[in-house]
């Protein structure tokens, strides 16, 4: 455990945010329209809702092992020889988790911003900045996480404000119309667009008042959801739910659309974009973060940050296998959310259930 890192319960929230809003919040809106039509912001909810016994579970383990990562007690409850097991599924579920965000980052970068630039190039240049934050502690990435959160916020509400002129309300309706059987289908889909939060397994070691660790990671899957409901109502009064099922990035569409009669700003979709940048570094630096800690406990060092450099080839090569974007998406897309399964629920039940056996033969 790295030492005199402490993470403030308003830096764990703005973490929790920061690392599951990335690349998701872009294809959301009208995956889940394609789902469950104009009442997928039904499933948003239950969706965020669903999150919740996990986090609880990932901060009960942390209240147990107080003061310790995952990957170090982990070795304790289980056994170093099958821990080591877990380690290497959480440790390809993040290469992967990365891979996938950085090959969506690179394809929307040079479809709207570097259309002359190899994708190469982009997502190389992505990883080795990203790296920089992933080489520092929990403290710095904390810090990160809280200074763009407060740029996420004014994106939002300036995002709101611009596009409040353009949206028809009533392609909001019928807002409860959906078949009950796509129900389970949509929470999946919007389940799996909070990956990203299992970083509370390494940050609930370094928080300052553990007491408040679970209210603030509920306030930071509550503002997460918040996000993917303003976005969901936005695409779809702009759009209506025909032309949203028809969107690849419905977000990045409305702010190309967007315009100011008068104003000297012309490319204001360029000025959205390289905050959702800032979103995506946010979002990457955890991961480098987490895959170099993961890496440092498979091979029992003290510190992670000589580890992250060498992922950089290894994402790099993960990401360019799919040719195509619709393979990305049903491929690596799909690999991630199996993956997920074990790092967000089998893995912290397991270790969860364990440790409480254990406990009750000790009394």
């Amino acid at each position: 455990m790295e030492e005199h890192s402490k993470v403030s319960n308003g830096q764990l929230k703005a973490l929790i945010i920061t690392t599951n809003i990335g690349v998701g919040i872009l294809s959301l809106p009208s995956s889940i329209a394609d789902i469950m039509n104009n009442a997928g912001w039904i499933a948003i909810i239950l969706g965020g809702l669903a999150t919740l016994p996990f986090v609880y579970i990932m901060n009960k383990l942390a209240e147990m092992y107080r003061g310790r990562i995952f990957y170090e007690y982990g070795k304790e409850v289980v056994g170093n020889m099958l821990f080591k097991i877990f380690s290497t599924i959480y440790l390809l579920y993040f290469m992967v988790l990365l891979s996938f965000v950085v090959r969506i980052f690179g394809e929307v970068i040079k479809a709207y911003l570097l259309p002359n630039t190899p994708i190469e190039v982009i997502i190389f240049t992505m990883l080795l900045a990203t790296s920089y934050i992933g080489r520092g502690d929990i403290k710095s990435i904390s810090r990160m996480a809280f200074l763009i959160l407060h740029i996420i916020a004014i994106s939002t509400i300036i995002f709101v404000i611009l596009s409040l002129p353009t949206l028809d309300l009533t392609n909001l309706l019928p807002a409860f119309r959906f078949n009950i059987k796509d129900i389970p289908e949509g929470i999946g889909t919007v389940f799996f667009s909070y990956v990203g939060f299992e970083i509370i397994l390494i940050a609930l070691a370094y928080v300052e008042d553990s007491k408040s660790a679970l209210k603030s990671s509920f306030i930071g899957i509550f503002y997460t959801t918040l996000i993917y409901l303003v976005t969901f109502f936005i695409t779809l009064s702009q759009f209506g739910i025909h032309e949203l099922k028809k969107q690849i990035w419905p977000s990045i569409s409305i702010m190309r659309e967007i315009e100011l009669p008068g104003f000297f700003i012309e490319n204001l979709d360029g000025i959205m974009m390289a905050t959702w940048v800032l979103i995506v570094f946010a979002t990457m630096g955890p991961l480098m973060y987490t895959g170099g800690v993961v890496l440092s406990s498979l091979f029992n060092t003290r510190k992670h940050n000589f580890f992250v450099l060498p992922l950089i080839p290894i994402v790099m090569i993960i990401s360019l296998i799919p040719e195509s974007l619709s393979q990305v998406y049903s491929t690596m897309d799909m690999m991630v959310r199996y993956l997920a399964i074990f790092a967000i629920i089998i893995g912290p039940i397991i270790l969860l259930i364990v440790s409480l056996l254990k406990r009750r033969k000790r009394a």
